[in-house]
């Protein structure tokens, strides 16, 4: 399939936001005739394009109220016949058919119509497009000679490859059809939960569940293409595979499956799991700007090092050294980009710092960052004789780190037979909602690591406590059936990694209430001089109460960070 040339268009648009622009383009630069019907032909004639009406073609006015149009052999003949195949041509001449070689088409906004909770059973009805989705399926599937777009996104994309070459390539015509196919499909799923919701009611299953939605909607559409195969799922013996959204997805936050994969190998499914987990801190620690710097180490989606600062290299040392040992093999994310000096502190952890700290070796699994340049992508991936573990390092460049959450954007888990679906837990440093509770209040520099805690701690699989000092992870407790042995954990952590003495001013977080004293109890024991915790439980006063005794500033926040 050589790069087609256009000749004839189809151009029918609900929205017309640039379309005049782009129909007087094919005509002046290219010699294309325009085919177009109603509102759009108006448009395109006030703005001086010459337009050929689809009924001069059809021999058929528009009737029904619009409803049909370009349903006629006439046009879908035009679209669909095989030009390579000599029947089909031949049947065109017989019927004075001449094909069209474009169509442009956007579809009736139905799921923004439905979103009215004015919106009545009629207007709905009338919004449910017929012709433009045959217009495009058909265009669609004979994308080997026609070009399709049912997305005005694409259109600058189209008159570009127009001006290079003359005409549009192959891939680019294979690809606006997958894109045209995922439209529909999405569509047709839109019009389906409507009508399938209790009361037939406009606002049931329109759109998807955002942070200030009453209730989940009827149904949830996912249309998700495959963006990277791994070996395998979470186990050898599992198949796995990362998929990305199948529409254009603007969304300026840093996601894994939009990065740009720098290495030879691709993420497995673990590196995935991890390096979200990963992102998903330093992103937060991010917009917070707790300080300029942020680095994390993930392993098994829980931080095991993290620290801010403002110093790039100190905040990586200080990361790392919060527990060496489980460091090495894991996932490490930072917020700033990887230069050669970067690279070159990195790939030296373990003679610089690890073995004093007791570590046996260290090695990468996955390494995130906004980008890495040229320089440190050499230096990381070309083995030498003391570290060969880069060039199977998966090196994930995902932009910058602070922009604004996607609120919209549903938070999922699939259990047996179904799906959970919530609003993502977007809550971060809501300050206005903390009270201190007891009669000390918290110094400026343990407020400071209250806020790095608290924040460290929501991304901590629940039951969960973190303790942290001067922007520091020294321990964290992860994961068990109760807090007190959270407490437990995060405290012989810190001792066995080094921090024992440390732990003296320390700070702790709780990601939820704790049900009785005896956890604060233990953290007081350690030197812990300020806690953080969401309160609500029936004992509230009893910790309260032993934090006064202990001389312990406390905070409250009101909100429970659970992570299952």
């Amino acid at each position: 399939m050589s790069d087609l040339r256009i000749s004839r268009a189809l151009i029918a648009v609900y929205d017309k936001t640039g379309i005049a622009d782009f129909a007087r383009t094919l005509v002046d630069e290219f010699g294309v005739e325009i085919l177009s019907t109603g509102g759009t032909a108006r448009r395109l004639k006030d703005a001086g394009v010459p337009v050929t009406m689809v009924e001069e073609v059809t021999g058929f006015p528009e009737m029904l109220d619009g409803r049909v149009k370009t349903l006629h052999p006439m046009i879908h003949a035009a679209i669909l016949a095989d030009r390579d195949n000599p029947e089909h041509m031949k049947t065109l001449e017989k019927h004075g058919i001449r094909p069209i070689d474009m169509v442009v088409v956007n579809l009736y906004p139905f799921e923004k119509t439905i979103a009215d909770p004015h919106c009545t059973f009629e207007q709905a009805i009338e919004m449910i497009d017929i012709g433009g989705p045959c217009m495009l399926r058909a265009a669609a599937k004979n994308h080997r000679h026609v070009v399709v777009v049912g997305d005005g996104r694409s259109l600058p994309a189209v008159l570009d490859r127009m001006r290079r070459t003359g005409g549009v390539d192959a891939a680019f015509r294979r690809q606006l059809a997958a894109e045209t196919f995922t439209l529909t499909a999405g569509y047709d799923r839109a019009v389906s939960a409507w009508l399938r919701s209790p009361d037939g009611s406009a606002s049931a299953g329109a759109g998807s569940p955002g942070p200030t939605a009453a209730e989940p909607p009827a149904s949830l559409r996912m249309d998700l293409v495959r963006w990277q195969a791994a070996r395998y799922g979470e186990n050898p013996h599992q198949q796995g595979a990362v998929y990305r959204p199948a529409d254009a997805d603007e969304s300026p936050e840093a996601a894994i499956p939009r990065a740009r994969l720098l290495s030879s190998l691709p993420p497995s499914f673990n590196n995935c799991v991890d390096g979200d987990a990963a992102l998903s801190l330093v992103k937060e620690l991010s917009r917070a700007r707790l300080s300029r710097y942020a680095v994390a180490f993930i392993k098994h989606t829980n931080a095991c090092g993290c620290a801010v600062g403002d110093d790039p290299v100190d905040t990586y040392r200080r990361a790392y050294l919060g527990d060496p040992i489980a460091a090495a093999g894991g996932v490490l994310c930072m917020n700033f980009p990887v230069t050669r000096q970067i690279a070159d502190v990195v790939m030296n952890t373990f003679g610089t710092w690890g073995r004093a700290a007791g570590a046996a070796f260290f090695k990468l699994d996955v390494w995130i960052a906004p980008d890495f340049d040229e320089e440190a992508v050499r230096v990381i991936t070309t083995p030498t004789e003391k570290r060969k573990w880069g060039a199977e390092c998966r090196l994930l460049a995902v932009g910058v780190m602070d922009a604004p959450p996607d609120a919209e954007e549903p938070d999922c888990r699939k259990i047996a037979g179904g799906l959970l679906a919530q609003t993502r837990d977007l809550v971060g440093l809501d300050e206005e909602r903390w009270k201190v509770v007891t009669g000390c209040a918290p110094t400026e520099t343990q407020m400071a690591d209250l806020r790095f805690a608290w924040l460290v701690c929501k991304h901590t699989r629940s039951n969960a406590i973190t303790v942290c000092r001067d922007g520091m992870l020294l321990g964290n407790g992860a994961g068990q059936m109760s807090r007190v042995k959270s407490c437990d954990l995060a405290i012989q952590l810190a001792r066995e990694n080094g921090h024992g003495e440390r732990l003296a001013g320390a700070v702790a977080a709780g990601d939820a209430f704790f049900p009785v004293p005896d956890g604060p109890q233990k953290l007081i024991d350690a030197g812990i001089t300020a806690i953080i915790q969401p309160g609500g439980g029936n004992r509230d006063a009893e910790t309260v109460d032993l934090c006064n005794r202990a001389g312990v500033a406390m905070i409250m926040t009101g909100t429970r960070h659970f992570r299952h």
